[in-house]
């Protein structure tokens, strides 16, 4: 999972009030019972000892806020100042948390949202397609070439070369949209690319893409409805498989780290935090129902982190927080991603963290 997108919450000093909320809107007193679920949550914040200013920011965000339509959660953190982060999520939380300190709740976080996957979806079919892109933007695209799109029925006298030219016109319209595709996904750093369609148009689609866009493409049979609004089911479908592929390959990478010697991989939260500190990690894997709760202290450099103060050389302890978190944060400061291990993946993880490191430290290097 990418943290670029917690990586401001680094530039506040905190402290931090983290809530993760059921915003479903779905019955006629769903506003009611929205608020009555803050009032419990602000009540937890109050006793974790949240600063005035600080619940007035969230009381702000609570009320002020569009109700969205149907099943939903929401994330927000707070310092005393403004919210920082304020995400909808499309699932409540199973139970909504409230937590004040001197990091932000970054577990609950990542755990209520996901990974984002930029996506570009796609209609195409033999006169040519629509595509939206990452940002929501939707263009109709053909060659306007004013060529047959049809086949003759029967055959007769050049009926070859007639179906030559459809068949040529076909290419020419797979192409413009290809090149359109192309342009979208590159654009929106895509990671994902739908196309709706039938067999034969999303098949002269895919050998005109480029490999790498054709290798990150899931294919639909488009079955009536408008292409791409109508879809969205599907396109959440091949989101969470894409996020389980990479979690799992994530997983997989640091198994196969973990079996050799050349000091790629590490847990434990003593060697994680030190390779933290060298900017070594590269991905952090932390199991959630298996990190104690023992507290690191971080430096004025979010990566600087260790279990004892004099751990961090050439830095002074500027806070405490879970350890979880305090890894967290210091992964979204140096770029490296996270990820959150799930009961059944076949790892092994010392005090509930790991990580993947972009090059070996300690005795290992």
């Amino acid at each position: 999972m990418r943290t670029d997108w917690i990586r401001p919450l680094n530039d506040s000093d905190g402290p931090f009030a983290t809530v993760v909320l059921d915003a479903t809107h779905d019955t006629s007193d769903a506003t009611e019972q929205y608020r009555l679920r803050w009032r419990d949550l602000r009540e937890r914040l109050v006793d974790d000892g949240a600063d005035e200013a600080a619940l007035a920011v969230l009381d702000e965000a609570v009320t002020a806020a569009d109700a969205p339509d149907g099943t939903a959660g929401r994330v927000l953190v707070a310092d005393a100042a403004r919210v920082l982060l304020d995400r909808h999520t499309e699932f409540p939380p199973e139970r909504g948390t409230a937590a004040w300190g001197a990091v932000p709740d970054l577990l609950a976080v990542l755990g209520a949202v996901g990974e984002d996957v930029a996506t570009v979806v796609v209609s195409v079919d033999r006169t040519g397609g629509r595509v939206r892109g990452v940002d929501g933007t939707v263009e109709q695209v053909s060659t306007d070439s004013g060529g047959p799109v049809h086949k003759a029925n029967t055959a007769g006298p050049g009926e070859g070369s007639a179906d030559a030219r459809v068949e040529e016109t076909w290419k020419r319209n797979a192409q413009a949209v290809a090149e359109r595709v192309e342009k979208s996904v590159r654009a929106g750093n895509a990671g994902l690319l739908v196309v709706a369609g039938d067999a034969e148009s999303r098949a002269r689609l895919r050998d005109e893409l480029p490999p790498a866009s054709a290798g990150i493409m899931a294919e639909i049979e488009n079955t009536g409805g408008t292409v791409p609004e109508q879809v969205d089911d599907t396109v959440r479908a091949a989101a969470d498989e894409v996020r389980e592929t990479r979690r799992g390959e994530a997983v997989t990478s640091f198994a196969t780290a973990s079996g050799r010697s050349d000091g790629l991989a590490v847990t434990g939260l003593g060697d994680v935090a030190g390779a933290t500190r060298a900017h070594a990690v590269e991905t952090l894997l932390v199991d959630p129902s298996a990190v104690p709760g023992t507290e690191l202290v971080a430096g004025s450099d979010p990566a600087a982190v260790g279990e004892k103060a004099d751990e961090l050389v050439g830095d002074t302890p500027v806070l405490s927080g879970p350890a979880a978190n305090v890894l967290v944060r210091a992964a979204a400061a140096t770029g490296a991603a996270v990820v959150l291990v799930h009961p059944g993946d076949d790892v092994t993880l010392t005090d509930g963290v790991g990580a993947v490191l972009r090059f070996p430290v300690g005795p290992a290097s």
